[in-house]
């Protein structure tokens, strides 16, 4: 769909304006006007990022230094220096619950995807095989930034060493994966040119996290999902399935997640596609949903996989259908979620 073109994605820029009279006595400035709502959304453009494809990519085991701990991510990339001289569009890759980085990149598709783009790819690896989705401690995250600092740092490293575009900084998440790419979108806008989720929703109560600032994002999700359901997820069931080493966090509706993505965006034109036929192994089929701000070029879309489980579609994750449900076999996640960011 929409990628973005930002001056700066990941520094806050200010302008200053100053004018000199030469001979002139000294005037004392005006008033300082009074605060006004950002304007962002009328002023920046999102626009489609060219597509260089390479050929060369490999995979390389990396860690970066965070607050005194070592984290560990996998780079998948071009090894020699960028062909472009402002580097290439990054996205970071976070791994669904009870996963990895290398389950991520083995199972996603992300690679190939992001080859034929000309993307490099973070795949970042989870404390205890999971993310800091919610502000919320836990026993085994007492940090609750801990995560946003650990993807910051990454994407500092990267861009530091001139290697990626920091104007073009994506994220793509699965699962607890998709919720944490919610969260960094929406307490971080400027930081990311957008991001993709697969199966993840904003935390709900008691920590909630709401954007807070126009971001163009993608969710795909299966209103079959029998682990965390289209609909959220105030409490987890008895009878949910053990998958990580925490139980599940209290998320909002998909409807909803999307829609304050919207909101953020101003985006109020709104297009819906119906529903590709059940054509897939498994009876799935897909509908998309868009909200749209003409002015800025800005765009949410909300793909939702009817009767589709809590899966990656198109991709080869070992999970069984009877604890994760249906994978629509038709639609590519990987594709889909690099061709929005990119703006395809």
């Amino acid at each position: 769909m929409i990628g973005v073109t930002r001056r700066s994605g990941l520094a806050l820029a200010v302008l200053v304006s100053s004018a000199a009279c030469a001979g002139a006595e000294p005037v004392a400035p005006p008033p300082a006007p009074a605060p006004t709502a950002p304007s962002a959304v009328a002023v920046e453009r999102f626009t489609p990022v060219e597509r260089r494809p390479v050929a060369d990519a490999t995979t390389t085991a990396r860690e970066v230094v965070v607050a005194g701990r070592t984290r560990a991510y996998r780079l998948h990339a071009s090894p020699g220096a960028p062909a472009l001289p402002e580097g290439r569009p990054l996205a970071l890759v976070l791994h669904g619950k009870g996963g990895s980085a290398e389950e991520m990149e083995r199972h996603s598709g992300l690679n190939a995807a992001a080859d034929a783009a000309g993307v490099a790819l973070a795949y970042l690896e989870g404390v205890a095989e999971g993310w800091s989705a919610s502000p919320e401690p836990t026993d085994l995250r007492p940090d609750p930034d801990a995560d946003v600092d650990f993807a910051r740092a990454v994407v500092d490293e990267l861009t530091g060493a001139s290697r990626v575009d920091p104007d073009h900084v994506y994220a793509i998440g699965f699962s607890e994966g998709g919720m944490m790419a919610l969260r960094l979108a929406a307490e971080h806008p400027d930081w990311f040119a957008g991001v993709a989720s697969v199966a993840g929703q904003l935390p709900g109560p008691p920590a909630e996290v709401r954007p807070t600032g126009p971001i163009p994002v993608l969710s795909i999700y299966g209103d079959a999902d029998p682990l965390r359901p289209f609909d959220g997820l105030s409490t987890a069931p008895a009878d949910t399935p053990a998958i990580g080493k925490e139980p599940p966090k209290p998320t909002i509706s998909t409807a909803e997640t999307v829609e304050a993505f919207c909101r953020a965006g101003g985006a109020d034109e709104r297009r819906r596609e119906e529903a590709r036929p059940a054509a897939s192994p498994g009876g799935t089929s897909t509908s998309r949903e868009t909200c749209a701000n003409p002015d800025s070029g800005l765009r949410v879309v909300s793909i939702t996989v009817h009767g589709g489980g809590h899966t990656w579609p198109g991709g080869t994750f070992p999970y069984r259908p009877a604890v994760v449900g249906a994978t629509d076999r038709q639609l590519s996640a990987a594709d889909t979620a690099v061709d929005f960011l990119l703006g395809g």
